[in-house]
């Protein structure tokens, strides 16, 4: 029975040479010296190549002089500028510095040494496949793919590589529903209000008010972190917020949050002491923390423990808690007030025997507060209270409410 078709090539020793090799449609592509970590990554480039295109074109030849960077030449640069570039006002880093070294890691692991002029749609559809098979989400993907080619267009802009690589690029078009394997991302609902009273008997003072503000509010997660006194206009019954840092400052726009009386008396009662100190600190969250379990102790305080507790504390001090939360430690907390919340269920219940609190996150407060806003006021509303500059943005916050339908359904349908 004869063999079937090979469709992966063999990473082979060329021995007069000593170089690797792969044999690809009955010609030899030199992959440089055998079993260095550079022909290694050239060997997983070929071979990633291969997977969407199995008839790869010739590589183009190099001209002396300029243009000549390898892709990891280009990135390195471009994370130089990006770290420069994507700074808010008070010099912290935003967001998307992460976004940009999770998809650099794996260009770099396919193509760091490549030239980067070589670098082609072919190369970059590979890099997407790459990306499909980490089992990142389509939107996720395409915002990636995105920021490969922002890094060749700034190549260019600096006279790295010629105008025809980011050209080239742009000609690969982004992956649609339907239409590819990329797993399609959940999409973020508004949270559900049982699921919000359920697991706030589980928080800390601190983190509970921020659930509830954010709720009462529509704010982004990343606002309620950096509440101040000093922030606030509270010259009226209804405050207004205007956040330092928020989503579109770099653009020009304005942002003002209004702070009704319910979340009004939330953060009356944990104003700090100074008015640029955050209103969530938590600082806060961990003095709650101990206090409870100092009052929970069962055994006495010896002095002797007490010594050696102070001494151990002084020979390795853990990390103390910053004065403010993240987006990302906040997200952890309502995580874990969750899985307490359905611990408690369990243990209550029986395993199996109970409905467990769905996990939610903290984005889903803003679509949760939209939803209510619109239901009530309508969609020009709903657009004003979430800081909407165009109405189709909204509606991916604001789900559409049933209720209506459903009356309508019964009584004519």
């Amino acid at each position: 029975m004869a063999r079937g078709k090979q469709t992966v090539p063999s990473y082979l020793l060329h021995k007069p040479t000593g170089q690797a090799r792969v044999r690809i449609n009955g010609r030899d592509v030199y992959l440089g010296v055998y079993d260095s970590p550079e022909s290694r990554a050239e060997y997983a480039r070929v071979v990633a190549e291969l997977a969407v295109h199995p008839t790869p074109a010739d590589p183009t030849p190099l001209t002396p002089g300029r243009h000549q960077v390898s892709v990891n030449e280009l990135l390195l640069g471009f994370w130089a500028y990006a770290d420069r570039h994507y700074r808010r006002a008070d010099g912290t880093p935003t967001n998307e510095l992460p976004q940009f070294r999770q998809t650099f890691r794996l260009v770099r692991e396919l193509y760091g040494h490549t030239p980067a002029r070589e670098f082609g749609p072919l190369a970059l559809k590979a890099v997407r496949q790459k990306m499909i098979d980490t089992g990142w989400n389509r939107k996720l993907v395409n915002q990636r793919v995105g920021r490969v080619r922002r890094a060749f267009r700034w190549a260019v802009e600096n006279e790295l590589v010629p105008v025809a690589v980011h050209q080239a690029l742009k000609t690969v078009s982004g992956l649609q529903a339907g239409r590819t394997d990329a797993r399609e991302p959940d999409p973020v609902l508004p949270v559900d209000d049982e699921a919000v009273r359920a697991t706030l008997p589980f928080l800390g003072q601190v983190v509970r008010g921020m659930v509830e503000v954010q709720l009462l509010t529509g704010m982004r997660p990343g606002e309620v972190c950096q509440l101040r006194p000093c922030d606030i206009d509270t010259a009226t019954d209804v405050w207004v917020f205007r956040p330092r840092q928020f989503k579109t400052r770099h653009r020009g726009k304005a942002r003002a949050v209004a702070i009704g009386p319910r979340a009004r008396a939330v953060l009356e009662a944990l104003t700090p002491a100074e008015p640029t100190a955050h209103y969530f600190d938590p600082r806060r969250t961990v003095a709650e923390f101990r206090a409870a379990r100092s009052a929970g102790r069962k055994t006495p305080r010896y002095a002797s423990h007490m010594a050696r507790n102070t001494a151990v504390r002084v020979a390795t001090p853990k990390r103390e808690p910053a004065d403010r939360y993240t987006v990302s430690s906040y997200g952890h907390a309502v995580a874990r007030a969750v899985e307490r919340a359905n611990r408690r269920r369990e243990r209550l219940a029986g395993a199996g025997n109970f409905d467990a609190v769905p996990h939610w996150h903290p984005n889903q407060l803003r679509h949760a507060h939209g939803t209510a806003v619109r239901h009530r006021f309508g969609l020009e509303a709903a657009q004003v209270a979430l800081g909407h500059e165009r109405a189709d943005v909204t509606q991916v916050y604001a789900e559409r409410n049933l209720t209506l339908a459903v009356r309508v359904a019964a009584e004519i349908g």
